[in-house]
C-alpha cells in the first residue's frame, strides 16, 4: 500500500516537474521572458521526488546492500548479511527522522520563507522526516522474499 503511494506520488511529482521544466525553457526561449517561479519551483520538486524516490528504493529493496557477498555465501551467511544490512536500513532511516525533524523545526521557529515562493522552509523539508519513517520501516513493510 505505502509502495503504490509512493509510485503514485513521485510518478505524479515527475510529471509536475517535466511540466515546470518545459514551461522554463519555453518562457525563457519562445516568449523572451523567463517565468521566475519556475526555477525554485523545479528545485523544491527535485528536493521532494529524489527523497521520495529514494524510500521508494528502500521498500522495494533496491538499495545499495551485500547483493555480491550474499550471492556467494551459504545460506546461513546469506541471513546474516540480511540482518545487517536491515539493520543499517533502520539505524539510517532513525538518523534521518532525528535529523529531518530537527531541520524542519528550525526553520519553522526561525521563519525561513523560500525567496520566489514565500513558502514556509520548513514545508520544503518536512519530506526528510517523512521519507526517514518510510525507511525505517522498510525492512518491516517488504521483508526479504528468500534468503
Amino acid at each position: 500500500m505505502i509502495e503504490r503511494g509512493l509510485k503514485v506520488i513521485t510518478g505524479t511529482l515527475l510529471v509536475v516537474q517535466l511540466g515546470v521544466l518545459t514551461w522554463q525553457v519555453f518562457s525563457r526561449y519562445v516568449l523572451k521572458d523567463p517565468s521566475t517561479v519556475t526555477e525554485e519551483l523545479s528545485r523544491l520538486l527535485l528536493i521532494w521526488l529524489g527523497t521520495l524516490g529514494t524510500a521508494l528504493g528502500f521498500i522495494m529493496r533496491e538499495h545499495l546492500a551485500f547483493d555480491l557477498l550474499s550471492e556467494r555465501s551459504s545460506p546461513n551467511n546469506r541471513r546474516r548479511l540480511v540482518e545487517v544490512s536491515d539493520l543499517c536500513v533502520v539505524l539510517f532511516g532513525l538518523l534521518i527522522v532525528v535529523g529531518g525533524s530537527i531541520l524542519f523545526w528550525n526553520k519553522l521557529s526561525l521563519g525561513q520563507t523560500t525567496p520566489v515562493l514565500k513558502l514556509s522552509a520548513a514545508w520544503v523539508v518536512i519530506v526528510l522526516p517523512i521519507a526517514g519513517v518510510i525507511v525505517t520501516l522498510s525492512p518491516f513493510l517488504n521483508p526479504p522474499k528468500e534468503i
